[in-house]
């Protein structure tokens, strides 16, 4: 939920403007069950103060829990009865052949659905980041569920953070190529389409500066694989850490992306539901 304070006001003020008639006991449980922003800052009481013109936003409160299954530390950020989403490290792949990369985040997943539920638990991968890659991922509970979110994925917002060895020209822009996986697996990007090429866009806008460097966030309208370590790499700016799109040497143990927001209408109740990481402090400097 998404409120623009039309004059200088508290929280609470802005809640009863626009929802007639609620009480203030429910609009101050509304906050309390609700992560609050407005900007780079969390309200946190009904007295805050929100200014003319800025934008507030409700978003359900992180249910993100660890659980340790055999040493890896499983990060829950919401489970219900149809889907799953966790909160990936990097370093592990999503999800594939376990014969050739071992236990992946979805055996993980599947193995503490097991293990709570019983075994005749499903789990169903809706979309993979790449193995480098931190952040939020949706796991299906039933492959009804997987095609529902696969007829809509692109009503999916998939929003990111990269931090990029240079700053855009731009600070704000669209990426439109398309690209191609070649013969060594790397994917090749085209300003004009191609045989076995696949349209890439991809949304950018950069929030911070430091030094040579940027923080960017990302707005995915496609998913090719590896878009936008290679987008952002095609205007200069690639991600600090990427070693197979990085041509400047400047590399680093780890890839600075994170899948850091998703927003979408659940497959099944239809609820608008919003997940968002917090900036990690080592994108920010």
């Amino acid at each position: 939920m998404k409120f623009k304070a039309k004059k200088n006001c508290t929280l609470i003020e802005l809640l009863l403007a626009y929802h007639a008639g609620m009480s203030n006991s429910k609009a101050k449980k509304l906050i309390d069950n609700h992560t609050v922003k407005c900007g780079d800052k969390t309200l946190k009481r009904p007295d805050d103060i929100v200014a003319e013109g800025q934008i507030v936003e409700f978003l359900p409160k992180s249910l993100e829990r660890a659980v340790k299954l055999d040493g890896f530390q499983l990060k829950i950020v919401h489970e219900d009865q149809w889907l799953i989403v966790v909160n990936k490290p990097p370093g592990i792949v999503s999800s594939g052949d376990t014969a050739l990369e071992g236990q992946t985040l979805f055996t993980r997943v599947r193995s503490y659905l097991r293990e709570r539920y019983g075994s005749r638990e499903q789990l169903f991968p809706v979309h993979r980041l790449d193995k480098a890659v931190e952040g939020l991922i949706i796991f299906a509970r039933s492959e009804e569920v997987k095609e529902l979110f696969q007829e809509n994925w692109k009503s999916v917002n998939k929003y990111y953070l990269a931090q990029t060895t240079a700053i855009p020209e731009k600070k704000e822009g669209i990426i439109r190529t398309w690209l191609r996986e070649e013969a060594n697996m790397k994917m090749v990007s085209y300003d004009h389409e191609v045989p076995g090429s696949k349209e890439a866009i991809t949304e950018y806008r950069v929030l911070k500066t430091f030094h040579s460097m940027a923080l960017l966030e990302i707005k995915l309208d496609t998913g090719r694989k590896n878009q936008i370590r290679i987008h952002l790499s095609s205007i200069g700016c690639p991600i600090v850490g990427d070693r197979r799109y990085n041509e400047d040497g400047r590399t680093v143990n780890y890839i600075k992306l994170l899948s850091y927001k998703l927003e979408f209408a659940h497959p099944v109740t239809g609820q608008q539901l919003s997940f968002k990481l917090p900036i990690p402090r080592s994108f920010q400097g």
